[in-house]
Protein backbone atom coordinates (compact mmCIF):
# COMPACT_ATOMS: atom_id res chain seq x y z
CA UNK A 1 0.00 0.00 0.00
CA UNK A 2 1.32 3.20 -1.05
CA UNK A 3 0.79 6.36 0.80
CA UNK A 4 -0.29 8.18 -1.93
CA UNK A 5 -3.20 5.87 -3.01
CA UNK A 6 -6.86 5.84 -2.21
CA UNK A 7 -6.70 2.80 0.14
CA UNK A 8 -4.14 4.73 2.17
CA UNK A 9 -6.73 7.39 2.84
CA UNK A 10 -9.26 4.75 3.57
CA UNK A 11 -7.27 3.47 6.16
CA UNK A 12 -6.12 6.66 7.41
CA UNK A 13 -9.66 8.12 7.77
CA UNK A 14 -11.01 4.91 9.73
CA UNK A 15 -7.95 4.60 12.01
CA UNK A 16 -8.30 8.52 12.83
CA UNK A 17 -12.74 7.94 13.26
CA UNK A 18 -11.64 4.83 15.71
CA UNK A 19 -8.91 6.46 17.55
CA UNK A 20 -11.59 9.61 18.18
CA UNK A 21 -14.32 7.82 20.03
CA UNK A 22 -11.89 5.47 21.91
CA UNK A 23 -11.04 6.19 25.52
CA UNK A 24 -9.16 2.80 26.01
CA UNK A 25 -5.40 3.51 25.76
CA UNK A 26 -4.93 -0.21 25.44
CA UNK A 27 -7.30 -0.50 22.90
CA UNK A 28 -6.06 2.52 20.83
CA UNK A 29 -2.98 0.90 20.29
CA UNK A 30 -4.64 -2.42 19.22
CA UNK A 31 -6.52 -0.11 16.62
CA UNK A 32 -2.82 1.14 15.68
CA UNK A 33 -1.18 -1.95 15.57
CA UNK A 34 -3.79 -3.80 13.04
CA UNK A 35 -3.78 -0.60 10.91
CA UNK A 36 0.22 -1.00 10.74
CA UNK A 37 -0.55 -4.53 9.40
CA UNK A 38 -3.02 -3.75 6.85
CA UNK A 39 -0.90 -1.18 5.70
CA UNK A 40 2.17 -3.49 5.38
CA UNK A 41 0.19 -6.58 4.15
CA UNK A 42 -0.38 -4.41 1.20
CA UNK A 43 2.46 -5.28 0.14
CA UNK A 44 2.68 -8.83 0.61
CA UNK A 45 1.10 -11.50 3.14
CA UNK A 46 4.90 -13.06 3.28
CA UNK A 47 6.64 -10.20 4.24
CA UNK A 48 4.11 -9.14 6.88
CA UNK A 49 4.78 -12.60 8.70
CA UNK A 50 8.36 -11.95 8.13
CA UNK A 51 7.98 -8.66 10.11
CA UNK A 52 6.15 -10.63 12.86
CA UNK A 53 8.19 -13.51 13.27
CA UNK A 54 11.48 -10.97 13.69
CA UNK A 55 9.50 -7.98 15.65
CA UNK A 56 8.39 -11.21 18.19
CA UNK A 57 11.93 -12.50 18.22
CA UNK A 58 13.25 -8.96 18.99
CA UNK A 59 10.80 -8.48 21.96
CA UNK A 60 11.76 -11.91 23.28
CA UNK A 61 15.40 -11.28 23.14
CA UNK A 62 14.89 -7.62 24.80
CA UNK A 63 13.10 -9.32 27.23
CA UNK A 64 15.76 -11.00 28.47
CA UNK A 65 18.09 -8.38 27.99
CA UNK A 66 16.01 -6.21 30.26
CA UNK A 67 15.57 -8.75 33.39
CA UNK A 68 19.02 -9.47 33.51
CA UNK A 69 20.39 -5.83 33.50
CA UNK A 70 17.49 -4.93 36.35
CA UNK A 71 18.48 -8.36 38.17
CA UNK A 72 22.60 -7.47 38.59
CA UNK A 73 23.55 -9.83 35.28
CA UNK A 74 25.15 -7.05 33.25
CA UNK A 75 27.23 -9.46 31.73
CA UNK A 76 24.85 -11.88 31.07
CA UNK A 77 22.48 -8.60 29.61
CA UNK A 78 25.51 -7.84 27.20
CA UNK A 79 26.11 -11.60 26.02
CA UNK A 80 21.98 -12.21 25.42
CA UNK A 81 22.09 -8.50 23.61
CA UNK A 82 24.95 -8.98 21.40
CA UNK A 83 23.32 -11.98 20.12
CA UNK A 84 20.32 -11.15 19.14
CA UNK A 85 21.29 -8.09 17.26
CA UNK A 86 23.97 -10.36 15.53
CA UNK A 87 20.92 -12.23 14.44
CA UNK A 88 18.93 -9.40 13.12
CA UNK A 89 21.69 -8.12 11.34
CA UNK A 90 22.42 -11.85 10.13
CA UNK A 91 19.42 -11.72 8.94
CA UNK A 92 19.22 -8.05 7.08
CA UNK A 93 22.47 -9.56 5.30
CA UNK A 94 20.76 -12.44 4.02
CA UNK A 95 18.63 -10.93 2.42
CA UNK A 96 20.31 -7.91 1.09
CA UNK A 97 23.56 -9.82 -0.14
CA UNK A 98 22.51 -13.58 -0.68
CA UNK A 99 20.72 -12.35 -4.12
CA UNK A 100 18.23 -15.19 -3.31
CA UNK A 101 15.56 -13.72 -2.57
CA UNK A 102 14.20 -9.76 -3.31
CA UNK A 103 14.75 -7.49 -0.10
CA UNK A 104 11.40 -6.82 1.78
CA UNK A 105 9.69 -3.53 1.49
CA UNK A 106 10.96 -1.79 4.52
CA UNK A 107 13.56 -4.54 5.96
CA UNK A 108 16.62 -2.26 5.98
CA UNK A 109 14.14 0.01 8.19
CA UNK A 110 12.25 -1.58 10.41
CA UNK A 111 15.44 -3.57 11.29
CA UNK A 112 17.20 -0.55 12.60
CA UNK A 113 14.19 0.14 14.95
CA UNK A 114 14.43 -3.52 15.95
CA UNK A 115 18.40 -3.26 16.82
CA UNK A 116 17.60 -0.04 19.09
CA UNK A 117 14.39 -1.45 20.99
CA UNK A 118 17.00 -4.18 22.35
CA UNK A 119 20.14 -1.86 22.42
CA UNK A 120 18.46 0.80 24.40
CA UNK A 121 16.77 -1.75 26.92
CA UNK A 122 20.33 -2.90 27.55
CA UNK A 123 21.67 0.28 27.91
CA UNK A 124 18.98 1.59 30.19
CA UNK A 125 17.22 4.75 27.95
CA UNK A 126 14.39 2.82 28.84
CA UNK A 127 12.74 2.60 32.32
CA UNK A 128 10.42 -0.63 31.65
CA UNK A 129 10.28 -3.52 29.58
CA UNK A 130 7.75 -2.14 26.71
CA UNK A 131 4.83 -4.68 26.33
CA UNK A 132 4.32 -7.22 23.56
CA UNK A 133 1.57 -5.00 21.51
CA UNK A 134 4.04 -1.70 22.45
CA UNK A 135 7.05 -3.44 20.59
CA UNK A 136 5.05 -4.63 17.91
CA UNK A 137 3.60 -1.13 16.85
CA UNK A 138 7.40 0.51 17.61
CA UNK A 139 9.07 -1.83 14.82
CA UNK A 140 5.83 -1.91 12.77
CA UNK A 141 4.42 1.98 12.84
CA UNK A 142 3.26 2.68 9.45
CA UNK A 143 4.06 5.77 8.59
CA UNK A 144 7.39 5.40 9.03
CA UNK A 145 7.60 1.68 8.28
CA UNK A 146 8.72 1.32 4.46
CA UNK A 147 11.48 4.62 4.05
CA UNK A 148 11.67 6.29 7.72
CA UNK A 149 12.36 8.25 9.46
CA UNK A 150 14.29 6.04 11.71
CA UNK A 151 12.79 6.04 15.17
CA UNK A 152 14.68 5.03 18.44
CA UNK A 153 13.15 2.99 20.67
CA UNK A 154 13.79 5.49 23.77
CA UNK A 155 12.04 8.35 21.92
CA UNK A 156 8.92 6.31 20.14
CA UNK A 157 7.95 3.82 22.88
CA UNK A 158 7.22 6.75 25.74
CA UNK A 159 4.79 8.41 23.52
CA UNK A 160 2.82 5.39 23.74
CA UNK A 161 1.63 6.20 27.29
CA UNK A 162 1.22 9.67 26.63
CA UNK A 163 -0.43 9.75 22.76
CA UNK A 164 -1.76 13.26 21.72
CA UNK A 165 -5.19 13.77 20.20
CA UNK A 166 -6.16 14.94 17.79
CA UNK A 167 -7.16 18.47 17.72
CA UNK A 168 -6.85 21.55 15.60
CA UNK A 169 -3.24 22.44 15.81
CA UNK A 170 -2.22 18.30 15.25
CA UNK A 171 -4.74 18.63 11.75
CA UNK A 172 -3.28 21.77 10.68
CA UNK A 173 0.18 20.94 11.11
CA UNK A 174 0.17 16.87 10.01
CA UNK A 175 -1.95 17.43 7.21
CA UNK A 176 -0.02 20.85 6.24
CA UNK A 177 3.91 18.23 6.41
CA UNK A 178 1.40 15.60 4.34
CA UNK A 179 0.61 17.66 1.13
CA UNK A 180 3.77 19.24 1.23
CA UNK A 181 5.37 15.46 1.31
CA UNK A 182 3.08 15.09 -1.42
CA UNK A 183 3.67 17.86 -3.86
CA UNK A 184 7.50 17.26 -3.21
CA UNK A 185 7.18 13.52 -4.85
CA UNK A 186 4.52 14.01 -7.36
CA UNK A 187 5.59 17.32 -8.93
CA UNK A 188 9.53 17.96 -8.25
CA UNK A 189 10.54 14.55 -7.78
CA UNK A 190 8.98 12.43 -10.17
CA UNK A 191 8.72 15.08 -12.88
CA UNK A 192 12.99 15.38 -12.59
CA UNK A 193 12.66 11.30 -13.03
CA UNK A 194 11.39 11.82 -16.44
CA UNK A 195 15.02 13.40 -17.77
CA UNK A 196 17.36 11.35 -15.37
CA UNK A 197 15.83 8.00 -15.89
CA UNK A 198 16.36 9.26 -20.01
CA UNK A 199 20.04 10.43 -19.67
CA UNK A 200 20.93 7.68 -17.59
CA UNK A 201 19.76 5.00 -19.92
CA UNK A 202 22.28 5.92 -22.24
CA UNK A 203 24.97 8.33 -20.61
CA UNK A 204 27.38 7.48 -23.17
CA UNK A 205 25.52 8.93 -25.72
CA UNK A 206 25.06 12.54 -23.74
CA UNK A 207 27.66 15.39 -23.62
CA UNK A 208 29.85 16.18 -20.16
CA UNK A 209 27.19 19.56 -19.48
CA UNK A 210 23.99 17.45 -20.07
CA UNK A 211 25.56 14.70 -17.66
CA UNK A 212 26.59 17.09 -15.24
CA UNK A 213 23.64 18.95 -15.59
CA UNK A 214 21.51 15.38 -15.05
CA UNK A 215 23.10 14.82 -12.11
CA UNK A 216 22.23 17.71 -10.38
CA UNK A 217 19.05 16.78 -11.57
CA UNK A 218 19.45 13.88 -9.83
CA UNK A 219 20.41 15.41 -6.50
CA UNK A 220 17.03 17.46 -6.85
CA UNK A 221 15.11 14.31 -7.19
CA UNK A 222 16.74 12.17 -4.19
CA UNK A 223 16.05 15.11 -2.06
CA UNK A 224 12.70 16.08 -3.03
CA UNK A 225 11.58 12.89 -3.11
CA UNK A 226 12.87 11.01 0.18
CA UNK A 227 12.15 14.52 1.85
CA UNK A 228 8.32 14.48 0.54
CA UNK A 229 8.20 10.83 1.96
CA UNK A 230 9.56 12.13 5.19
CA UNK A 231 6.85 14.73 5.45
CA UNK A 232 4.30 12.60 4.43
CA UNK A 233 5.50 10.05 7.09
CA UNK A 234 5.73 12.70 10.34
CA UNK A 235 2.41 14.46 8.72
CA UNK A 236 0.74 11.38 9.00
CA UNK A 237 1.89 10.17 12.14
CA UNK A 238 1.23 13.46 13.87
CA UNK A 239 -2.96 13.00 13.22
CA UNK A 240 -1.96 9.87 14.21
CA UNK A 241 -0.78 11.65 17.67
CA UNK A 242 3.06 10.82 17.62
CA UNK A 243 5.68 13.53 16.94
CA UNK A 244 8.12 12.40 14.58
CA UNK A 245 11.39 14.83 14.33
CA UNK A 246 12.41 16.44 11.12
CA UNK A 247 14.75 13.97 8.84
CA UNK A 248 15.44 16.93 6.66
CA UNK A 249 17.39 20.46 6.75
CA UNK A 250 18.61 21.76 3.62
CA UNK A 251 21.34 19.49 2.98
CA UNK A 252 22.96 21.12 0.22
CA UNK A 253 23.64 24.29 2.12
CA UNK A 254 26.27 22.03 4.10
CA UNK A 255 29.46 23.68 4.33
CA UNK A 256 31.31 20.08 5.00
CA UNK A 257 30.84 16.30 4.39
CA UNK A 258 30.14 16.63 8.32
CA UNK A 259 27.75 18.96 8.00
CA UNK A 260 26.03 17.66 5.38
CA UNK A 261 25.18 14.29 7.48
CA UNK A 262 23.62 16.31 10.26
CA UNK A 263 21.26 17.71 7.75
CA UNK A 264 20.64 14.81 5.37
CA UNK A 265 18.43 11.81 6.66
CA UNK A 266 18.88 13.22 10.17
CA UNK A 267 17.32 10.44 11.84
CA UNK A 268 19.95 7.62 10.31
CA UNK A 269 22.61 9.77 11.07
CA UNK A 270 21.30 9.77 14.35
CA UNK A 271 21.38 6.38 14.95
CA UNK A 272 24.84 5.55 13.21
CA UNK A 273 25.87 8.05 16.03
CA UNK A 274 24.11 5.82 18.86
CA UNK A 275 24.52 2.74 17.57
CA UNK A 276 27.76 2.32 15.60
CA UNK A 277 30.19 5.13 15.94
CA UNK A 278 30.02 5.75 20.03
CA UNK A 279 29.91 2.02 20.50
CA UNK A 280 33.27 1.69 18.46
CA UNK A 281 34.26 4.51 20.41
CA UNK A 282 33.46 8.07 19.60
CA UNK A 283 36.10 10.28 19.64
CA UNK A 284 36.86 9.04 23.54
CA UNK A 285 39.90 6.97 22.48
CA UNK A 286 42.22 10.06 20.36
CA UNK A 287 42.13 11.94 17.17
CA UNK A 288 43.56 8.64 14.90
CA UNK A 289 40.46 6.30 16.48
CA UNK A 290 37.95 8.67 15.86
CA UNK A 291 39.06 9.27 12.35
CA UNK A 292 38.95 5.33 11.91
CA UNK A 293 35.30 5.46 13.86
CA UNK A 294 33.83 7.80 11.46
CA UNK A 295 35.12 5.91 8.32
CA UNK A 296 34.36 2.91 9.78
CA UNK A 297 30.61 3.97 10.59
CA UNK A 298 29.95 5.74 6.89
CA UNK A 299 30.99 2.30 5.37
CA UNK A 300 28.16 0.72 7.39
CA UNK A 301 26.37 3.70 6.08
CA UNK A 302 27.37 2.55 2.61
CA UNK A 303 26.46 -1.05 2.99
CA UNK A 304 23.28 -0.39 4.82
CA UNK A 305 22.17 1.79 1.96
CA UNK A 306 22.82 -0.82 -0.81
CA UNK A 307 24.72 -4.00 -1.66
CA UNK A 308 26.77 -3.15 -4.70
CA UNK A 309 29.82 -2.13 -4.44
CA UNK A 310 29.01 1.18 -5.84
CA UNK A 311 27.47 1.84 -2.07
CA UNK A 312 30.68 0.42 -0.77
CA UNK A 313 32.50 3.05 -2.64
CA UNK A 314 30.10 5.83 -1.61
CA UNK A 315 30.06 4.94 1.68
CA UNK A 316 34.10 4.73 1.67
CA UNK A 317 34.64 8.32 -0.02
CA UNK A 318 31.95 9.87 2.11
CA UNK A 319 33.90 8.76 5.08
CA UNK A 320 37.23 9.74 3.98
CA UNK A 321 35.45 13.00 2.64
CA UNK A 322 34.63 13.63 6.75
CA UNK A 323 38.23 12.39 7.82
CA UNK A 324 40.15 15.21 5.46
CA UNK A 325 37.55 17.98 6.23
CA UNK A 326 38.15 17.05 10.05
CA UNK A 327 42.21 16.57 9.90
CA UNK A 328 42.47 20.45 8.18
CA UNK A 329 39.79 21.86 10.50
CA UNK A 330 41.73 20.39 13.31
CA UNK A 331 45.00 22.04 12.26
CA UNK A 332 43.31 25.43 10.93
CA UNK A 333 42.06 25.39 15.11
CA UNK A 334 45.44 24.34 16.38
CA UNK A 335 47.11 27.54 14.06
CA UNK A 336 44.91 29.47 15.41
CA UNK A 337 42.78 30.25 12.28
CA UNK A 338 39.59 30.33 11.53
CA UNK A 339 37.54 28.84 8.68
CA UNK A 340 38.87 26.51 6.13
CA UNK A 341 37.58 29.04 3.65
CA UNK A 342 34.29 31.34 3.40
CA UNK A 343 31.08 30.12 4.04
CA UNK A 344 29.97 30.55 0.14
CA UNK A 345 33.07 28.49 -1.39
CA UNK A 346 32.87 25.80 1.39
CA UNK A 347 28.86 25.06 0.27
CA UNK A 348 29.64 24.85 -3.28
CA UNK A 349 32.75 22.37 -2.88
CA UNK A 350 30.58 20.65 -0.16
CA UNK A 351 27.54 20.61 -2.98
CA UNK A 352 29.87 19.27 -6.11
CA UNK A 353 31.58 16.52 -3.56
CA UNK A 354 27.83 15.35 -2.86
CA UNK A 355 26.52 15.84 -6.29
CA UNK A 356 29.06 13.67 -7.73
CA UNK A 357 28.90 10.96 -5.35
CA UNK A 358 25.37 10.53 -5.92
CA UNK A 359 26.50 9.11 -9.53
CA UNK A 360 27.49 6.12 -8.19
CA UNK A 361 24.74 6.09 -5.64
CA UNK A 362 22.13 6.15 -9.00
CA UNK A 363 24.63 4.41 -12.06
CA UNK A 364 23.79 0.96 -12.60
CA UNK A 365 27.41 -0.28 -12.05
CA UNK A 366 30.96 1.28 -10.78
CA UNK A 367 32.45 1.02 -14.27
CA UNK A 368 29.19 3.03 -15.35
CA UNK A 369 29.64 5.69 -12.60
CA UNK A 370 32.75 6.26 -13.87
CA UNK A 371 32.65 6.57 -17.39
CA UNK A 372 29.80 9.59 -16.59
CA UNK A 373 31.89 11.16 -14.55
CA UNK A 374 34.85 10.76 -16.60
CA UNK A 375 32.73 12.57 -19.42
CA UNK A 376 31.52 14.96 -17.23
CA UNK A 377 35.66 15.88 -16.31
CA UNK A 378 36.50 15.83 -19.88
CA UNK A 379 33.79 17.66 -21.45
CA UNK A 380 33.34 15.28 -23.75
CA UNK A 381 30.95 16.23 -26.87
CA UNK A 382 27.55 14.08 -27.66
CA UNK A 383 23.80 14.87 -27.18
CA UNK A 384 22.72 18.15 -25.53
CA UNK A 385 19.88 17.83 -23.31
CA UNK A 386 19.23 20.35 -20.51
CA UNK A 387 15.80 19.49 -19.08
CA UNK A 388 14.07 22.72 -18.01
CA UNK A 389 12.77 21.48 -14.92
CA UNK A 390 16.20 21.17 -12.98
CA UNK A 391 16.80 24.74 -13.82
CA UNK A 392 12.94 25.80 -12.20
CA UNK A 393 13.38 23.92 -9.10
CA UNK A 394 16.92 24.35 -8.86
CA UNK A 395 16.00 28.03 -8.79
CA UNK A 396 13.43 27.43 -6.13
CA UNK A 397 15.63 25.41 -3.94
CA UNK A 398 18.48 28.43 -4.13
CA UNK A 399 15.52 31.03 -3.31
CA UNK A 400 14.24 29.11 -0.20
CA UNK A 401 18.49 28.43 0.95
CA UNK A 402 18.98 32.36 0.23
CA UNK A 403 16.01 33.24 2.70
CA UNK A 404 17.47 30.83 5.07
CA UNK A 405 21.30 31.52 4.95
CA UNK A 406 19.76 35.70 5.78
CA UNK A 407 16.84 34.91 7.78
CA UNK A 408 17.08 31.86 9.29
CA UNK A 409 21.06 31.26 9.94
CA UNK A 410 20.69 28.62 7.47
CA UNK A 411 18.10 26.80 8.80
CA UNK A 412 14.84 25.37 6.87
CA UNK A 413 12.60 28.68 7.10
CA UNK A 414 9.58 26.74 5.62
CA UNK A 415 7.39 26.98 8.85
CA UNK A 416 3.48 25.38 9.21
CA UNK A 417 1.42 27.84 7.80
CA UNK A 418 -1.61 29.92 10.32
CA UNK A 419 -4.65 28.50 8.84
CA UNK A 420 -6.90 31.22 11.24
CA UNK A 421 -5.53 33.81 8.87
CA UNK A 422 -6.81 34.07 5.65
CA UNK A 423 -3.09 34.13 3.83
CA UNK A 424 -2.45 30.74 5.04
CA UNK A 425 -5.45 29.49 4.01
CA UNK A 426 -4.64 31.14 0.06
CA UNK A 427 -1.32 29.32 0.36
CA UNK A 428 -2.47 26.29 1.63
CA UNK A 429 -4.84 26.27 -1.29
CA UNK A 430 -2.43 27.31 -4.14
CA UNK A 431 -0.17 23.92 -2.59
CA UNK A 432 -3.37 21.69 -3.22
CA UNK A 433 -4.00 23.25 -6.61
CA UNK A 434 -0.34 23.41 -7.97
CA UNK A 435 0.04 19.49 -6.79
CA UNK A 436 -3.11 18.71 -8.76
CA UNK A 437 -2.16 20.60 -11.81
CA UNK A 438 0.86 19.63 -12.31
CA UNK A 439 1.50 16.29 -10.46
CA UNK A 440 3.42 13.45 -12.74
CA UNK A 441 1.23 10.50 -11.97
CA UNK A 442 3.88 8.31 -14.11
CA UNK A 443 5.92 6.61 -11.41
CA UNK A 444 4.87 6.76 -7.42
CA UNK A 445 7.54 3.93 -6.27
CA UNK A 446 9.82 6.41 -3.82
CA UNK A 447 13.52 5.93 -5.69
CA UNK A 448 15.25 6.13 -2.48
CA UNK A 449 13.68 2.85 -0.58
CA UNK A 450 14.29 1.07 -4.22
CA UNK A 451 18.05 1.39 -3.57
CA UNK A 452 18.11 -1.30 -1.41
CA UNK A 453 17.01 -4.08 -4.14
CA UNK A 454 20.10 -3.87 -6.02
CA UNK A 455 22.14 -6.70 -7.06
CA UNK A 456 24.57 -8.13 -4.12
CA UNK A 457 28.26 -7.23 -4.26
CA UNK A 458 29.94 -9.12 -6.52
Amino acid sequence: MQFLSLQFLVLMISVLILLAVCRDKRAERLILLAASYIFYAGFSISMLILLLILSLFTYAGGVFVFKSRTAGRPDTARHIMSGVIGIQIAVLAFFKFSGLFSLPVGLSFYMLQAISLVADLYLGRLTACPSLPDALLYIGFFPQIVSGPVVKAKDFIPQLNSRQRLNRERLSYGLQMFLLGAFMKLVVADRLAVCVDKVYAAPTAYSGGSLFVTSVGYSLQLLFDFAGYSNMAIGAAWLLGFDLLKNFNLPYLAISPTDFWRRWHISLSSWMRDYVYIPLGGSRKGRNRTYINIFLTMIVSGLWHGSTVNFLVWGAVHGLGQVIYRSAAARNSAAGRGHIMPAPAARILTFLFVNFLWIPFRAGTLREAWIIISRIITCRAGISYYYVYIFVFGAVLFLVQTIAIHRNNADNPVKPLPLDRFYGKVILCILVIATLMFAYFGNGAFIYSLQFDAQPVR
